[in-house]
């Protein structure tokens, strides 16, 4: 589905599945899993930063801010064994605990990172070329984003405050400091504002995370799965809502799952955005969602006695 938030995607599948079986997995996994996450999200809201800075001309601080995020690469290598697609959760619980020594590597680099990360915030959050192009560009007013139903840094940047991790806590979140950082000036400015103040908050949510993480298993026997349970699991990835909803099948295999990913509904918020806009605020408007283009096939259909596979088309959903 997505690349940049692969631990999002498997964390959501595989709580829904323990939610359809009633599995509770150990404490010590669900602090492992918050800790991914919100590195996840460090590292893919650093992205977005840079990439935002080049689209306005910024390529100096493009530069620097993806050279603060790569230290963060490495550190999501150390801690899951790659550093992207990490195969670290599973139904159950993780594949991978995490040691002293990761966690002393962890503070360290986090601590740098923010550090970092703060100078180059403060040198240029007050740039007035910088606000020109951020301040009144790309509005979604309140009324629009609850229309088009938008979630994430899209929706709390135009004043709504929800956030999963808040809302409707899972992992080990309802014994972290997690807030919603929220902003509601509806603009390009506002959905910046709202991932500077997440990176920061998942700074701090990392290290408690660190400082506070039980001892005991990362994962639990899930034995045989009963069929015929369905279940809906939701996890807050860096662009927004990831919603998975999975039916149990025979033979320990799913029999039917869905996926909603956070793309394909804040896309449908664009021509909002972009309305009564400047053809050169297109790029940062369309960029300040944030957009995964591989989270919008509508439906894929594989023929299971050939194995082929058919994307279904805007006409045949009619």
């Amino acid at each position: 589905i997505c690349g940049i938030c692969g631990f999002v995607h498997s964390c959501s599948y595989c709580q829904s599945v323990e939610e359809a079986i009633g599995l509770e997995i150990p404490a010590r996994a669900r602090y492992i899993r918050s800790l991914v996450l919100e590195l996840e999200r460090i590292h893919s809201h650093l992205l977005w930063v840079g990439l935002a800075c080049h689209f306005i001309g910024f390529d100096t601080l493009f530069m620097q801010v993806w050279r603060i995020r790569e230290p963060v690469m490495h550190l999501c290598e150390s801690v899951t064994g790659h550093r992207k697609t990490y195969g670290s959760n599973l139904v159950g619980g993780v594949r991978r605990d995490v040691s002293d020594d990761q966690k002393r590597q962890i503070v360290e680099v986090l601590g740098k990172a923010e550090a970092e990360l703060k100078a180059a915030v403060d040198a240029i959050i007050d740039d007035q070329s910088l606000l020109m192009r951020l301040q009144g560009t790309g509005i979604l007013s309140p009324e629009e984003a609850r229309a088009y139903c938008v979630v994430g840094p899209t929706a709390r940047g135009s004043g709504l405050a929800i956030d999963m991790r808040v809302d409707h806590p899972y992992a080990a979140y309802a014994d972290l400091p997690v807030k919603a950082c929220v902003h509601d000036t509806c603009d390009n400015f506002a959905r910046t504002l709202v991932r500077i103040d997440e990176l920061f908050n998942s700074f701090e949510i990392v290290r408690a995370a660190v400082d506070n993480m039980p001892t005991g298993p990362i994962l639990e026997d899930i034995g045989s799965i009963p069929e015929g349970r369905k279940a809906l699991s939701g996890v807050e990835a860096a662009r927004g809502e990831v919603v998975h909803y999975t039916e149990t099948g025979p033979n320990n295999r799913p029999y039917r799952w869905r996926v909603r990913a956070p793309s394909y509904v804040n896309l449908q918020a664009i021509p909002a955005i972009l309305a009564d806009g400047k053809l050169a605020d297109a790029p940062l408007g369309i960029g300040s969602i944030d957009p995964c283009f591989s989270c919008t096939e509508r439906l894929m259909v594989t023929d299971v006695a050939s194995g082929k596979v058919r994307v279904v088309s805007r006409k045949e959903l009619g």
